[in-house]
């Protein structure tokens, strides 16, 4: 169990992996919101849906998101698949990174429909000079 404060952040998460009891999770939970969190936002571009999966479980979790870095405690929680491995997100920075995929898709689809839409036109308006 953690009784000071004294511990630095990565001795605080190893703590966090390896608590037994809700009072010992609670405490080292406390104590890493103390910390500046550290945000790891540059495999961003690396996001698909087939890099992204997301379980709910029936006991509550705490852990600290690899993307954000904020400490959670909930029940469900997201895998994101990365060129370093798999990393542990929570909901909100799934839903951000399913968001910015499929925002892709939609722009990637929106500019091969102008692409051929201006095909078409570039061939009727040369129909039309003949």
């Amino acid at each position: 169990m953690v009784k000071s404060s004294s511990l630095t952040y990565a001795e605080l998460v190893d703590v966090l992996g390896s608590c037994k009891t809700p009072k010992e999770r609670n405490k080292a939970v406390k104590l890493l919101k103390a910390f500046d969190p550290i945000e790891h936002k540059h495999l961003d571009h690396e996001a698909k849906e087939s890099t992204l999966s997301m379980k709910k479980y029936t006991y509550l979790s705490a852990f600290v998101c690899w993307r954000c870095g904020a400490v959670k405690t909930t029940n469900t929680w997201a895998r994101f698949t990365t060129s370093e491995g798999h990393k542990k997100i929570c909901q909100s920075c799934h839903n951000v990174l399913q968001s910015a995929v499929e925002v892709e898709q939609l722009k990637k689809k929106y500019l091969e429909q102008k692409k051929t839409v201006a095909g078409r036109a570039a061939e009727a308006s040369s129909w039309r000079r003949r």
